[in-house]
């Protein structure tokens, strides 16, 4: 609009210097006619006129000048606004009023700019008529050109001069025009961006959005046109388009070695962690060990900010929530404006900790009756007084026959101390959001299968046990991403090696098969059905874990999930769970947007427990975001287990 402004104020002045010379030629041109047909005394007459009407040309000049100023005024005063709109997060009303206001400044402009054009008009009416008056007179002149001939030649010149200048009038008229109908198309398309902005804005109160929040949203629009400052890594999913784009400081870069330099991705080491929460050794130190002699072996996680921008959405056809088709992921080691901590770095008090431990293995049991770790998976466990591990070297816990159910897994993780749990929705949250950032694309194409191609059955005619590779095959690879050499699998007495992709253990930064291998029990995500209603989800605002329940300190994920199965084609949102990673709509195939399955039962009603990842034989089926709703609270099964997870409790 600036642009335009000033290219209407250009012309103008253009315009106004062709008229007032025009005048003053028509002028010239009248007097010297006017001096063939009467005396000297008339001539002088004229020129006396004349000099009068450049005093009213110089006069209307000014007057142009002082509008032009003006609209400078108003400009200045809408840039004010505009900055006035970026810097003021008190509230949302008064945003929303500044931008009203500079909207309206806009629209006083586009109307000055509008009245300069029908000013313009009349003054070009006014010079044909002139130009009308000055034929007659030329006329006239002619029928004495005997003794005025020198007189009437200067006429004629004057006059083609004249005639020039009109013709370039008419020109600038039509630029005018021209600039003017622009700027009433981008007023018009200002008009109804702001339509969809004020709807969208009431369309997020509905989600009961912090309005600070809004406002900060709102102050950084880099983030929805994916700029950010050289220390925010993050992606663009376009979910319906199966495409992803890097952005801000990820931009350029490769998954992997290119993120060392983050926090939140460099900043991720194995080491062991006392029951207390005391760090024994990392990676690298001669002290540390990861058969539990030292500490359970856990991944270090420093805390970051993220920020969610939903670039395109549409409502659910439920009515709750919305699919996700188009959105800007961030992370952040620091905070910054329209940034919030993720939910994973708060304690049991709602405090803020400014590190998290991810289990570095799959889940085994300590047996404190017996004192020592159970490395078979027998199915032996007591949940009041064994402690659930992290060590290599073990195969997994599963619950053929024991009672390793979720609800089992999360006490003998507790019976370490405080701060332990089973996984938990939002530290695995947190992980799926760095996966998505650092890999930008299905992630068993970036990293690899994981294990998840082994067949049920022909290992050793064994219809019951477990067939989960142990832990520990990627103990070389310490804090770096990739795959194991080779993995184990013990069944019914026998020691079975695996080396090919599918088969074998991978890692992200320390984190051992992230999916694969065994689903992956998670916990503080509870999901209902009963037919003919939306499938919803609850997320547990504490660690008071409960398996059946959804009010209290339990909160509606504001979405709904897929009633059918299928690869992920979109992610459900809301405002106040934007973090989460659950479908909402399963129409992708194996390879994009996500590559990864959905499934759930619909036939019954009632509460579903959450699980994750897949195991040894899900194939293209599993990845970090697959997900399983089909099972009942108590479910428990030889292919499933669980992960720990610490988190520390905020020092005074």
């Amino acid at each position: 609009m600036v642009a335009a402004k000033d290219d209407v104020s250009a012309q103008v002045a253009a315009f106004d210097q062709k008229v007032a010379n025009a005048q003053s030629a028509t002028t010239a041109l009248t007097n010297a006619t006017n001096t063939a047909n009467t005396t000297k005394k008339n001539l002088d007459a004229s020129v006396s006129a004349a000099n009068t009407a450049k005093t009213n040309v110089d006069s209307s000049t000014s007057k142009a000048n002082t509008a032009k100023s003006n609209v400078d005024a108003a400009v200045s005063t809408a840039n004010q606004t505009i900055t006035n709109a970026n810097t003021a997060k008190s509230n949302l009303d008064s945003s929303i009023k500044n931008a009203s206001t500079a909207q309206s400044n806009v629209q006083s402009t586009i109307n000055a700019a509008n009245a300069t054009n029908t000013t313009l008009k009349d003054t070009t009416a006014t010079a044909s008529t002139v130009n009308s008056n000055l034929n007659g007179t030329i006329s006239s002149a002619n029928s004495a050109k005997t003794s005025l001939q020198d007189t009437i030649n200067n006429s004629d010149t004057a006059k083609s001069n004249l005639s020039g200048v009109i013709t370039q009038s008419t020109d600038s008229q039509k630029n005018l025009n021209s600039a003017v109908s622009v700027a009433n198309d981008a007023l018009q398309s200002l008009s109804s961006e702001n339509a969809s902005a004020k709807s969208n804005v009431e369309e997020l109160r509905g989600e009961n959005f912090n309005s600070q929040e809004i406002l900060s949203g709102v102050a950084d629009l880099r983030a929805y046109l994916g700029l950010y400052d050289s220390d925010v890594v993050g992606v663009q999913v376009d979910y319906k388009n199966k495409t992803y784009k890097r952005l801000g400081a990820a931009s350029g870069l490769n998954g992997g070695s290119d993120f060392d330099q983050f926090p939140m991705f460099g900043g991720r080491k194995r080491c062991n962690v006392a029951n207390d929460g005391t760090i024994n050794a990392w990676y690298g130190d001669s002290a540390y060990k990861e058969d539990g002699s030292n500490g359970q072996v856990m991944v270090y996680q420093p805390a970051f900010w993220y920020l969610v921008a939903p670039v395109e959405y549409e409502k659910q056809s439920t009515g709750v929530g919305y699919h996700l088709r188009k959105a800007n992921y961030y992370v952040s080691g620091k905070a910054r404006a329209g940034f919030r901590l993720h939910p994973a770095f708060f304690d049991a008090s709602g405090n803020e900790v400014d590190h998290i431990f991810f289990s570095a293995f799959r889940g085994s049991i300590y047996d404190t009756s017996a004192k020592s770790y159970i490395k078979d998976d027998a199915q032996v466990c007591d949940a009041g007084t064994d402690l659930f591990c992290s060590i290599s070297g073990v195969k997994p816990a599963s619950g053929y026959n024991q009672n390793l159910t979720r609800t089992s897994i999360e006490q003998m993780a507790q019976n370490r101390g405080a701060g332990w749990h089973g996984d938990t929705i939002k530290a695995t949250s947190a992980n799926q959001l760095l996966m998505l950032i650092e890999y930008a694309g299905n992630l068993q194409t970036a990293i690899e299968h994981g294990v998840v191609d082994i067949p049920w059955t022909g290992l050793a005619s064994d219809d019951t046990s477990s067939y989960a590779v142990n832990t520990g095959g990627t103990s070389t690879l310490g804090n770096a991403t990739g795959h194991a050499d080779s993995s184990t699998q013990q069944i019914n007495g026998q020691t079975l090696t695996n080396t090919t992709n599918g088969k074998r253990s991978i890692s992200y930064r320390g984190m051992e098969d992230p999916w694969g291998n065994m689903w992956d029990f998670v916990y503080g995500l509870n999901f209902y059905y009963e037919s003919g209603k939306p499938f919803l989800g609850y997320v547990c605002k504490d660690f008071n874990f409960a398996e059946s329940k959804q009010t209290d300190n339990y909160e509606s994920i504001g979405f709904t999930l897929p009633s059918e199965n299928g690869y992920i084609s979109a992610m459900g949102y809301s405002t106040k769970f934007d973090w989460l990673f659950l479908p909402s709509e399963v129409k992708g195939d194996s390879a994009l947007p996500i590559g990864d399955y959905y499934y759930q039962n619909n036939t019954w009603n009632g509460y579903r427990i959450a699980r994750l990842g897949g195991n040894w034989s899900d194939g293209v089926y599993a990845g970090g975001f697959y997900w399983s709703v089909t099972d009942g609270v108590g479910y428990r099964d030889r292919n499933i287990g669980g992960r720990l997870v610490y988190v520390p409790t905020a020092k005074a």
